[in-house]
């Protein structure tokens, strides 16, 4: 699980997402599907609230390390989500403001 801070964590990982595009289906509230277009995998992010903090997990390797003790990271399914819903966001305010 990773605590979403600032931007600068997920610049890295949105740089993958012109090589590799992904799509996003809301699978349940907080829960995402993200699929690779060009490899045809597909993880769960799921975002979470709690006590106003913003957490973030992914299925992937990246996202919830099995095979090495590594620290979680920001990988590009994570930062496809935080991209698709900021986006979503600021269609529907600009929507409630005309």
């Amino acid at each position: 699980m990773i605590q979403i801070q600032r931007r600068e964590q997920f610049e890295r990982a949105a740089e993958h997402l012109r090589k590799e595009p992904q799509s996003i289906r809301r699978h349940e509230p907080g829960l995402y599907l993200v699929t690779n277009k060009v490899k045809g995998t597909e993880y769960p992010v799921r975002i979470e609230r709690r006590d106003d903090l913003t957490f973030i997990t992914c299925g992937c390797e990246a996202g919830t390390p099995h095979k090495r003790p590594h620290v979680p990271q920001v990988c590009k399914h994570a930062a496809a989500v935080v991209i698709f819903l900021r986006a979503v966001r600021g269609m529907r305010r600009r929507a409630a403001s005309h």
